[in-house]
């Protein structure tokens, strides 16, 4: 694969990022948001009504819970008429090492020093900042799960008494950080309170699932603190599985979670569109889309609306183009290049020989087959089949198990590389159109 010219399409940079929209990059945050309409409409009627709030925003890995989270703390910071809400752009990362209300704190406390610094630095000149600022890079060079004594940050009257960085002084830090932004003009912005955003529940569940509860049951106190809005993005289970079975810390959240879907089929276009819009080269009069719309709806039905993948799909297959395009790239020609692409990466990672290619290419072809049916078909043993030709493709979740007929599985590609079926049909097709052309070709020169 090579690297992407984007000047060639007449965009400076690759539409197709995807990382999620955040305050201060290259795409404005503003303008390239697409769609969430009710989500949105919810968001602001619980921030505009509530002087405190926890709430869950849960949905598959991919769908766009960040982006959202990211527009609407952007929206609540800078052009919401009713109050501003001071926010850090980006979020809080959940990790093993956040759950506790220590490291947590210390999070909160550092992102949004972090922001201020990025916003207006001569603040952090401010007595309470700077002590804040000291105690952050305390945590990050010494652990502080048993406090640090004899560390004097100026924030007594009595310097002679050492500094116990327990979690009960970090709470009244944060608190006066919270009151520190209400009662200070920030960029010559007055703000009511601030929004704490994090993100990425799936990484720590199921296998630190009591952790988590744990952790939101430690956090129970400070999550009820008032002007502070909490947005705990996570999957689907994150308030059924672990919010609503607590009934301490069921009663601190919203009553229900917010729970978002993929964007539709139009929709992803229109935000693509936009993009293109927003990174169109300045001295070009309008810019080529890299790929035709029916390319992006068979990704969309591949990776069922996740518009991560679909982006990490279309860059794998613009990285196959050796040529300068001149048009948008077709939906047969995307699939061959996707297959191309998916292939190369099996023959990387799995080093496949001939005889195992074969059957790579039978399970290809097919929607799904037993091992006793490649037994049978290439006369081989059938524990060989399991142990030599299916464990390194399920190893590497190129085919799964698609079903159990009485005792027998059957096995079928994985979503990820079900473009190989496409990759097939789409050389068929070319190969056919080539002979076709071929054969007119031929009757011409005979007549």
């Amino acid at each position: 694969m090579q690297a992407v010219n984007w000047q060639q399409f007449g965009l400076k940079s690759n539409p197709y990022n995807n990382a999620p929209l955040i305050e201060g990059s290259e795409l404005p945050i503003r303008k390239a948001f697409v769609g969430r309409k009710k989500e949105r409409e919810f968001l602001n009627s619980l921030f505009a009504s509530e002087n405190r709030l926890c709430l869950t925003i849960c949905g598959d890995v991919g769908v766009g819970k960040t982006s959202l989270a990211n527009f609407h703390k952007f929206t609540w910071k800078y052009h919401n008429e009713q109050k501003l809400l001071f926010s850090f752009r980006g979020e809080i990362e959940a990790c093993d090492d956040l759950l506790n209300k220590k490291s947590f704190l210390i999070e909160i406390i550092g992102s949004i020093l972090r922001e201020i610094k990025l916003l207006e630095p001569n603040l952090l000149n401010n007595k309470l900042l700077a002590s804040l600022s000291r105690v952050v890079d305390i945590s990050q060079t010494i652990a502080i799960s048993g406090g640090i004594a004899g560390i004097n940050l100026g924030i007594n009257k009595t310097p002679t008494q050492p500094i116990q960085l327990s979690t009960t002084i970090l709470e009244e830090y944060f608190v006066s950080l919270v009151d520190f932004i209400k009662n200070n003009k920030i960029e010559n912005k007055k703000y009511s309170g601030i929004i704490v955003h994090v993100n990425n529940f799936d990484t720590v569940l199921p296998d630190s699932k009591k952790r988590v509860i744990n952790f939101f049951n430690e956090i129970r106190d400070m999550s009820q603190l008032r002007d502070v809005y909490y947005l705990f993005l996570g999957p689907r289970n994150l308030f059924k599985d672990i919010i609503s079975t607590q009934q301490r810390v069921r009663s601190i959240f919203h009553q229900a979670p917010l729970n978002i879907n993929p964007l539709s089929k139009k929709e992803i276009i229109t935000a693509f569109d936009e993009r293109m819009k927003l990174l169109q080269s300045n001295n070009i009069s309008k810019y080529i889309k890299p790929i035709k719309d029916e390319a992006i709806f068979r990704l969309y039905d591949i990776h069922r609306g996740d518009i991560r993948e679909i982006m990490s799909y279309v860059g794998m297959i613009l990285k196959q183009c050796s040529d300068k395009l001149t048009g948008s790239l077709s939906i047969d020609k995307s699939m061959l290049l996707l297959g191309e692409a998916l292939w190369e990466q099996i023959q990387m990672n799995v080093n496949l020989t001939e005889e195992q290619e074969v059957v790579l290419n039978y399970l290809i072809e097919k929607d799904k087959v037993s091992q006793k049916e490649i037994a049978d078909l290439f006369k081989k043993d059938r524990a060989n089949i399991s142990r030599y030709y299916f464990k390194p493709l399920i190893n590497e979740e190129i085919i799964e198990e698609k079903e159990k007929i009485g005792n027998t599985p059957y096995w079928g590609l994985t979503s990820k590389y079900i473009p190989l079926k496409w990759f097939v049909e789409s050389r068929k097709k070319l190969r056919q159109n080539v002979e076709n052309e071929s054969g007119q070709l031929s009757l011409k020169l005979e007549g």
